[in-house]
């Protein structure tokens, strides 16, 4: 039997449920501040402490003169501030949908309209999502990534096949562990990318190999979790980080369901604001490599 009415409280629910099961990027982002953004609304301020540089001193051949003068391990140590920062993530984006549903659409249908709409909506909130957690790491905050975890290949896509991909992965994940950064990595690449590591034949021995794939997991290259997304399909970036490290605020701000007071229909309303922020020290929990262009040469 065809529904006849639509719940909020239902559709708020499977749409939440549906878009947290679809998501690829936004699986592994720091949501801690979502809290946070209910009390502030606008912006979150978060404090930043600072790295701790320590230097070796010699001790020298003298070291019982030098400690009846006052220097040396046992004295006075110089002192230095603890400087912590802030920094902002604001909230300053947002994406709104009205969807329209007759009273005649809801009769003759034979399936679920409110659970169809649902994961459809789930779909391109995914899409969306990813392409902006994407941006984030690639465009919005690219300064606060290091230099040296910037890799390059220095030839177009095609240089990258199943034959070179382990050997890029690699340079990436050196470049992570020269910042002592080695736990809870994820590498995120394209389709393509994720078939030629496949192809590889790395990972047949694993003996998790095909319970992996039955997930649509690729699996642990070392201790790197490997995920696929379309989201990297047009610029062929590959993006290895620490879990956590990218910060988003995003939250099905309201939804409703209201009968349209001109007509026999329905109206589906939904509402997204959202924020991300790499803040500037978990710069270095971030690796990317490029290929010298987006296309075949």
């Amino acid at each position: 039997m065809a529904n006849t009415t639509f719940s909020p409280k239902i559709f708020s629910k499977e749409l939440l449920r549906k878009f947290d099961q679809k998501n690829v990027f936004m699986e592994y982002a720091n949501r801690d501040y979502t809290w946070e953004l209910k009390k502030h609304w606008d912006s979150v301020h978060v404090q930043i402490a600072p790295d701790l540089t320590f230097t070796a001193s010699a001790i020298s051949n003298a070291w019982a003169a030098d400690f009846k003068t006052g220097t040396g391990p046992g004295w006075v140590i110089t002192a230095e501030d603890f400087v912590i920062t802030a920094e902002n993530l604001i909230i300053n984006k947002y994406t709104e949908k009205r969807i329209q549903i007759s009273n005649f659409e809801m009769v003759q249908s034979n399936i679920d309209l409110e659970s169809m709409i649902a994961d459809r909506a789930a779909v391109w909130l995914k899409n969306l999502m990813d392409n902006e957690f994407r941006d984030q790491v690639l465009v919005t905050d690219i300064a606060n990534i290091p230099a040296e975890n910037k890799l390059y290949s220095g030839a177009p896509k095609s240089d990258v096949s199943k034959t070179t991909i382990y050997g890029y992965i690699e340079e990436m994940r050196v470049a992570l562990e020269n910042q002592n950064v080695t736990e809870n990595l994820v590498l995120f690449l394209s389709p393509l990318f994720g078939s030629y590591l496949i192809q590889s034949g790395l990972l047949d021995a694993s003996d998790v190999w095909l319970e992996d794939r039955k997930r649509g997991f690729i699996g642990l290259l070392g201790w790197v979790a490997v995920k696929t997304t379309p989201s990297l399909t047009a610029s062929w970036e590959m993006i290895m980080m620490q879990d956590k490290t990218v910060n988003f605020v995003t939250q099905i701000v309201d939804t409703d369901v209201v009968k349209a007071t001109d007509g026999l229909y329905w109206n589906l309303m939904f509402q997204v604001v959202w924020g991300g922020k790499i803040f500037t020290p978990s710069g270095k929990w971030i690796s990317v490599f490029y290929t010298s262009q987006g296309t075949e040469s």
